[in-house]
């Protein structure tokens, strides 16, 4: 039985790290950002809503901007750059992540109005403000798509 070893040389270990952390920071921003805005959207309090966009803002972006720098990073290490077509794990990547982007963004200005708006109308974040609803469903919507992401990172379809 003879086995075959894909040894990655050493200079690609810190691009790689660096996007696997960032990933795993904007997901757990997502994350807890989704468990706020959800509490908020139930009526709770305004501070959760304040507490979701904070998340989004001072952990999912960052963790994006991480990821997504050192996603070119390591693409450009392995040479991967300079195919004559991307393989689909790169493309399905680069795709959510280009959208996710905007997506992001969006979901955290409408976070950050509608917190400043509920907190204004005396600390109640009720599902009448919009952005509750916007918020929480494009921060679903990024979760399940980073899901796809992290798919096709781990097993790299043909």
């Amino acid at each position: 039985m003879s086995e075959i070893a894909v040894i990655r040389p050493d200079s690609w270990n810190l691009p790689l790290f660096l996007h696997v952390l960032g990933a795993m920071v904007a997901v757990g921003g997502l994350v807890l950002a989704l468990t706020y805005l959800a509490t908020a959207w139930r009526g709770d309090s305004a501070r959760s809503f304040r507490a979701g966009y904070r998340a989004l803002l001072y952990g999912a972006i960052p963790g994006y901007l991480v990821m997504r720098v050192a996603a070119q990073w390591i693409l450009s290490k392995e040479g991967l750059d300079n195919l004559p077509s991307d393989p689909n794990w790169i493309g399905i990547g680069f795709g959510v992540a280009d959208f996710g982007l905007l997506l992001l963004l969006i979901a955290t200005i409408t976070a950050g109005i509608g917190s400043r708006r509920a907190l204004a109308g005396g600390g109640e974040a009720t599902p009448r403000v919009v952005g509750v609803r916007v918020a929480v469903g494009l921060t679903s919507f990024l979760l399940v798509a980073y899901a796809v992401a992290i798919w096709a990172m781990t097993t790299k379809p043909a």
